[in-house]
């Protein structure tokens, strides 16, 4: 991790380790060297992600996230580290590469997908942390 990170509106990010307990997992989806971002109805574009149910382990997460938000189906799919907000919640972040996409079914909250070359400037979280996460992890994406 840099040694001087950006503020992140408070975020503490921890990454090559996992949490005890989490409440949310987030997928950098990626198909090749391009970042798949979903537009959620009322906000703007994010990566997919949202809460685990109860039972469900950081993987079935993320897959089920995935399928919901995105229609993605997830190849090499790994957690690489997590986040916690200055509220207590912790999300774990996990990457993955686009093995498959279904249709929307309209079900979620996600209006759209799509791949970029770069992050979107209209995205969901203006924390920064999204290009922070990428740009840590060596992965592409960043503006």
């Amino acid at each position: 991790m840099s040694p001087n990170p950006p503020p992140l509106h408070g975020a503490t990010v921890r990454l090559g380790r996992l949490p005890a307990v989490h409440d949310s997992v987030v997928v950098l989806l990626f198909c090749g060297r391009r970042p798949v971002l979903v537009r959620h109805r009322d906000r703007a574009w994010e990566f997919p992600g949202g809460h685990a149910e109860p039972g469900e382990d950081v993987e079935a997460t993320a897959r089920r996230e995935a399928r919901e938000e995105a229609g993605a189906e997830l190849a090499d799919l790994r957690a690489v580290g997590y986040y916690v907000l200055p509220t207590g919640h912790t999300t774990v972040v996990t990457c993955a590469r686009l093995a498959g996409l279904s249709p929307l079914t309209g079900e979620h909250e996600t209006v759209e997908v799509r791949a970029f070359d770069v992050l979107p400037p209209d995205l969901s979280f203006t924390d920064g942390l999204y290009a922070y996460l990428l740009t840590e992890l060596g992965l592409p994406g960043v503006p």
